[in-house]
């Protein structure tokens, strides 16, 4: 190799560009609050706190001294940071032009992926907060009517515009590294650890705006549903008017209507659900476009451990979500059905179901987006095992979590039949309604995903990890429970031997816990059946051997070649 080609040594290169890491961050604050202070004076506002440093000139009496204080450290933050960068910067590009290795390097990776990483947060984080700003100026102008109860800032303009110009400095700094990070992709493949802090980066900024606009989105449906709710059934003693007795006058300060609190909701939503959508759809994308290139690098997206566990992250959270909502949503009916008034004093069904529905309906739109994903990967994958995989992980996963919340509704729901035959129910209508909701929701998604895995099942899938893995846990919570509940229930009843009484309340304890124990052994006598019926049908092992055999040939590839025709027909003889 020649001298010009190598690489950086990797201690000089850490060196480089940890520097360039810290400078440019430097560069950043400093711009940015060079502008803030700039738009400040122009706007004759006070001076805020250090844009990017909340903890830096905190004392707002000075506001001609803070205006050169805060100028004068982002002036020598740029005077330091800006040739630090630059220096320290310009040698480790030169040497990635000069060597495809370096533009390989793990080192650069993490130092571009950081920053790509930092600076797109600043710019969800600082534009949100920008666009926040001028639609709450815009449409609840100085609130001077209820200045107690809306947060909009004084000086909104010059804090809107200090906001965005940490934005647009910010996604200067990103979008030049997101021009480096994807150069080197299309110079050399990118692969290791080098591809996995790009993953890390990226796949982390998709699921951050993705939650961010999913729960930004519940906050405001369910307040245009609690409003709505609150015209059409009132809830007494809170959004109802109370009665006021005769001769009796009570003052109230002014207060905004609910049309005033909801709008003003509304406005602070917007920005949030704009952000959230625009983070992970400008990562999402070019992730998934990657993956339909047949290339050696859509190899490497599709072969991912980082995209798959950012993708069963969501699906494990948004599978959570829509199980949970759906069960409280269906346990808030119920109780009404076991006798609970419609309307309590605090609440009543309409305002009830407001939250679960909403968040079921947000989240299930999630579940069933990356359900899809899930599905695309299987298919894509050109190997039949590792589309395998990726489905049966879809698969148990549901199963788990459905396992959990029909093994706890079950055990609840017979534990409470037996309470009220015994007379002594201590379970509310709330409590019993729970049980047989999770009982309800949590047997559908168990059972349909236990019956897809065994409509397949197979001896791959009998051997496979995701099988064996939930198997065992479910085997594990079978016999903890049966630990716990069993020695709860013993001690009870030596308890009550020894001291020569058997009340009531014993026996109800020891229903309890016997319940408990039974279910727990059920899961476990179930599961541990599976998992002998799969040992019994498996088919015997034949383990690969890897043997080194020497051809006489004038190169390796009459060597390979001269090799495979003599092995020509051996279906379980392999070379490699």
């Amino acid at each position: 190799m020649d001298t010009a080609d190598r690489p950086l040594p990797a201690v000089q290169r850490a060196y480089f560009y940890l520097v360039a890491l810290v400078a440019i961050h430097m560069v950043v604050l400093a711009v940015a609050n060079l502008l803030r202070v700039g738009a400040e004076i122009a706007m004759g506002a006070p001076s805020g706190g250090f844009t990017g440093l909340p903890f830096v000139f905190n004392e707002f009496n000075r506001p001609r001294e803070l205006y050169r204080e805060q100028a004068s450290l982002a002036i020598a933050l740029l005077v330091v940071g800006l040739p630090a960068w630059v220096i320290h910067f310009r040698v480790a590009q030169r040497a990635a032009l000069r060597s495809v290795e370096e533009r390989g390097s793990a080192l650069r990776s993490f130092y571009l992926h950081l920053v790509v990483f930092v600076t797109a947060l600043l710019v969800f984080g600082y534009g949100q907060r920008a666009l926040g700003l001028v639609l709450q100026g815009m449409f609840i102008g100085a609130n001077a009517q209820f200045p107690d109860y809306f947060g909009l800032e004084a000086e909104w303009p010059a804090r809107a515009a200090g906001a965005a110009v940490m934005a647009l400095t910010s996604a200067i700094v990103l979008g030049y590294h997101v021009r480096l990070s994807n150069h080197d992709r299309s110079v050399t493949l990118i692969a290791g650890r080098a591809a996995g802090f790009r993953q890390l980066a990226f796949y982390g900024l998709a699921v951050i705006g993705l939650f961010w606009a999913a729960s930004t989105t519940v906050t405001t449906l369910a307040g245009i549903w609690d409003r709505i709710a609150d015209a059409i059934a009132p809830i007494p003693g809170l959004t109802a008017p109370r009665e006021v007795p005769p001769g009796v006058v009570v003052v109230t300060p002014p207060a905004p209507s609910r049309d005033d609190l909801l709008r003003f909701q509304l406005i602070g939503a917007v920005p949030g659900i704009l952000a959230g959508l625009a983070l992970w759809l400008s990562a999402w994308i070019p992730l998934q476009r990657g993956l339909r290139i047949a290339t050696p690098d859509g190899e490497i997206e599709r072969s991912s451990v980082v995209r798959k566990l950012w993708i069963y992250l969501v699906v494990l959270v948004s599978a959570l979500a829509v199980l949970l909502s759906a069960t409280i949503a269906l346990a808030n009916v119920v109780e009404r059905i076991l006798g609970t008034p419609d309307r309590e004093e605090f609440r009543n069904i309409q305002h009830d179901l407001g939250f679960p529905v909403t968040n079921l309906l947000v989240f299930a739109t999630v579940w069933v987006f990356y359900r899809r994903v899930v599905q695309a990967d299987a298919a894509r994958e050109t190997e039949v095992e590792r589309a395998a995989t990726i489905r049966r992980l879809y698969t148990y996963l549901i199963a788990t979590i459905g396992l959990g919340m029909f093994a706890v509704g079950t055990a609840g729901a017979i534990g409470v039949l037996g309470s009220q035959v015994m007379g002594v129910n201590t379970h509310g209508n709330g409590e019993t309604a729970a049980y047989i909701a999770l009982v309800l929701v949590g047997a559908p998604a168990w059972g349909f995903s236990w019956w897809q895995a065994q409509r397949r099942l197979s001896d791959d899938e009998r051997r496979s990890l995701p099988r064996r893995g939930y198997l065992y846990l479910a085997i594990l919570g079978g016999v903890l429970g049966m630990l716990v509940f069993g020695s709860a229930g013993l001690y009870r009843l030596l308890n009550a031997a020894l001291a020569g009484s058997f009340p009531l309340s014993t026996w109800h304890d020891i229903w309890h816990f016997t319940v408990d124990g039974t279910v727990s052994a059920a899961a476990f006598l179930f599961h541990l059946a599976a998992v002998r019926a799969d040992r019994s049908a498996q088919l015997p092992t034949v383990a690969q051997h890897s043997v080194t055999v020497l051809v006489r040939a004038s190169d390796a590839a009459a060597a390979r070649a001269r090799l495979a025709s003599a092995l020509e027909g051996q279906a379980d003889i392999s070379l490699r």
